[in-house]
């Protein structure tokens, strides 16, 4: 949602690994001790606010509430029940009790009347409303305790950690985390605006389909190709079309296999480090899970975004090196223009929602005060849209995930400085690109050194600052990013001239092939499975991780993918090639978008601490990325097809109305529009596979039978080794 988000879920992952597996007499001396005050709570609840110096509404509230529990009055039961009592699994790790969230806020209306039962006289009748409140304390260093409490409405915050003094609880309350019936959030203009608006796009959704459906029944012609533009039926053909691996050589096949699996390591490190963000029953058990060797790849998956920089510069030079090969011309205006209108309407989608309806989307005792719209997303959301909230405010984030959208934008934008000379001065911009990859990581080497910068995997508890430090100053810097970005173009540039310029003649001994193989892998393994936890901070093996980790996999990786499209691939290049791969990855730019607001409403919506396992763990990463598909699909159809479509048309690019059986006409498109182009599926007719980086997307490059033809080239007689790779 916002980098308060991630940073707070990275946060408590870090206390989680620091919290030793076994206590000390000590430890288990001061824990049995608050176990037993905890115990004694809701006896001391009821009967100690008579000494209490709370305000009189709440101390009148409470003797009601007392009296009521005395003769047995169905909601003060409610509400006393409600509240925490001592769990069981302290010693284990189950630190959080949440109570009754549900009951607590059922306890509505209960009107109280005095003894002399006046129902005229509105002084003597009160009404009491439940009131949930989640409170938290520390128990030992890095370790705290949470204790949940369902009191009358009339109590404050305040009220509630004045009992708690009294009662000698290391616990705190705040009303950010209170919640009464009065709070829930209410239905807004903007709610109403919004709904609104989706609602018209789903009924010209299910117009567009119907009237798509009839021109394919009666074999008819459209009156115009944008009445098409938001067809179900014609985007969803192009959105899971997919081709034989291997019949197009023009194509970079395994960069698809590579962004899906990318995408979803992504993913399964966001679920996995979002479990110790709430509540859990076991946390002990995530402190073996997480340190445990095997489950390193979890907390090695930030790399998996550098996959993404390193395939978006290989592809962005490619398809201009060999757009220009075909004399195409280059517009540097449409270039950054198709590329900003590709990428922005889906993020928009997102932080409207985020801004609006999100709020309505879950409830809870984590689920923020009021719905929590996104403060960041309404005072920053400009920024967002210009891709420099990375450097406008990057201490609050509006989709935290976002960063990345805002470095490759801004990558993006430098791009022709490296476009424009590398056909004329290729030796002279290659030896450039080095040396810029060379000042990125001693960059990323002086920023680590200077601020004493420790990887968020290795930071303590020591300095609460640090994570923060990390993410502002080193993760979300462009000039800190760059690195992979730069090697991909340089492997992007041989690639070309391998298999355009050389027509693929490029021969490699066996030995020094699996060689190559085994110091690629091996370096992978290295980057992700290294232990980067210190007993003492070690200043320059810090700084020198931070800085060479990154490019380090980039350049391992670029061997995987340089093996691959010249063909010493072996089974590996045909996993990476296979079908299903090609459809996931138009699917990857929607999935990162939408992927952290569904484990936002699942987490923070829990009403019960979780239960931690390994199976259960794989099972709730399997079912949300069923969840984030099935999302993505639906974010694709109605935000990215359709824009795609209508954008073309605007631009001149979009197909006159023809029949079913007429074939498309020549035309030539420059190489402005191949570069910008989403990822799209491959044409009934030219038999294409476009390629691209994490956002590049589904474009619309079907030659479609109701008139949209294709966005990158189309040919009276297309060749089998056409390609349209098309950057966004």
């Amino acid at each position: 949602m916002a980098l308060n988000y991630i940073l707070k879920t990275l946060l408590v992952t870090v206390c989680v690994l620091g919290v030793s597996s076994e206590f000390s007499a000590n430890d288990t001396k001061m824990i049995s001790e608050i176990m037993n005050k905890l115990n004694d709570f809701p006896q001391t609840f009821l009967l100690g606010f008579k000494d209490l110096n709370a305000s009189p509404d709440c101390i009148k509230a409470m003797k009601l509430y007392e009296g009521a529990v005395a003769s047995g009055e169905e909601w003060a039961w409610k509400m006393f029940d409600a509240m925490s009592k001592l769990q069981s699994g302290i010693l284990a790790g189950n630190m959080y009790n949440l109570g009754a969230y549900d009951e607590c806020q059922s306890v509505r209306d209960i009107v109280i009347y005095s003894p002399n039962r006046d129902i005229s006289d509105g002084e003597s009748r009160i009404v009491i409303n439940g009131k949930y409140c989640l409170g938290a304390g520390q128990l030992l260093p890095g370790i705290s305790i949470g204790w949940a409490m369902c009191s009358p409405d009339a109590c404050s915050s305040d009220d509630l950690n004045i009992m708690m003094a009294l009662a000698q609880l290391p616990i705190e309350f705040s009303e950010v985390y209170c919640h009464d019936p009065s709070m829930d959030p209410e239905i807004t203009g903007g709610d109403i605006a919004v709904i609104v608006c989706f609602g018209i796009i789903l009924g010209i959704m299910v117009v567009s389909s119907i009237y798509d459906v009839y021109l394919r029944y009666f074999e008819k012609k459209t009156i115009h190709p944008i009445l098409l533009a938001f067809s179900v039926v014609t985007n969803g053909e192009k959105l899971f079309a997919s081709t034989e691996p291997g019949t197009n050589t023009g194509q970079l096949e395994c960069i698809s296999g590579i962004r899906s699996i990318s995408m979803m390591w992504v993913l399964i490190g966001h679920v996995f480090i979002s479990s110790p963000m709430v509540a859990v029953a076991n946390v002990l058990n995530i402190v073996n899970f997480f340190t445990d060797g095997w489950t390193m790849y979890i907390r090695g998956a930030t790399v998996s975004v550098d996959s993404f920089f390193l395939m978006g510069g290989i592809v962005m030079i490619y398809v201009y090196l060999k757009s220009t090969k075909d004399k195409q011309t280059f517009n540097v205006f449409f270039y950054y223009l198709h590329r900003y209108l590709r990428l922005t309407p889906a993020m928009a989608a997102v932080i409207v929602v985020h801004v609006t309806i999100l709020k309505h989307f879950g409830s809870g005792p984590y689920w923020p005060k009021n719905g929590g719209a996104n403060e960041a997303c309404k005072k920053y959301w400009w920024s967002m849209l210009l891709y420099i909230h990375n450097y406008v405010n990057p201490e609050e984030w509006c989709i935290g995930q976002s960063w990345y959208l805002q470095v490759d934008m801004q990558l993006f934008l430098l791009s022709p400085l490296i476009l424009f000379p590398i056909k004329r001065w290729p030796r002279i911009t290659l030896a450039a690109i080095v040396v810029a990859a060379l000042a990125s990581i001693s960059t990323s080497f002086a920023v680590a050194w200077v601020h004493k910068l420790t990887d968020m995997n290795s930071i303590n508890l020591d300095n609460p600052n640090a994570l923060t430090d990390y993410m502002t100053i080193y993760y979300t810097a462009t000039y800190t990013r760059a690195a992979p970005w730069l090697i991909g173009i340089i492997v992007g540039y041989y690639i070309y001239k391998i298999k355009v310029v050389q027509k693929g003649e490029f021969k490699m001994s066996r030995l020094l092939n699996i060689c190559l193989w085994a110091g690629s892998l091996a370096v992978m393994a290295t980057c992700v499975f290294v232990d980067k936890m210190q007993d003492e901070y070690d200043r320059l093996a810090m700084s020198s991780y931070i800085a060479f980790v990154r490019p380090a996999w980039s350049i391992a990786l670029s061997w995987l993918i340089f093996a691959c499209v010249t063909g010493y691939g072996g089974p590996v290049n045909a996993f990476l090639s296979s079908r299903v791969f090609q459809v996931l990855a138009r699917l990857t730019y929607s999935m990162y978008l939408t992927h952290s607001l569904v484990l936002l409403v699942l987490y923070m919506s829990i009403k019960q601490p979780l239960l931690f396992s390994n199976a259960h763990a794989m099972y709730e990463f399997w079912s949300i990325f069923a969840l984030v598909f099935a999302i993505s699909v639906v974010w694709t159809l109605v935000f990215e097809s359709p824009v795609i479509i209508i954008e073309k048309l605007i631009f001149g690019r979009g197909g006159s109305k023809r029949p079913v059986s007429d074939k498309p006409t020549s035309k030539a498109i420059d190489v402005t529009e191949n570069i910008n182009s989403h990822i799209g599926s491959p044409s009934n007719i030219e038999n294409r596979n476009v390629e691209s980086g994490l956002h590049h997307r589904l474009s619309g490059t079907l030659n479609n039978p109701h008139g949209v033809v294709n966005a990158g080239y189309v040919e009276e007689k297309p060749k089998q080794s056409d390609m349209s790779i098309i950057f966004s």
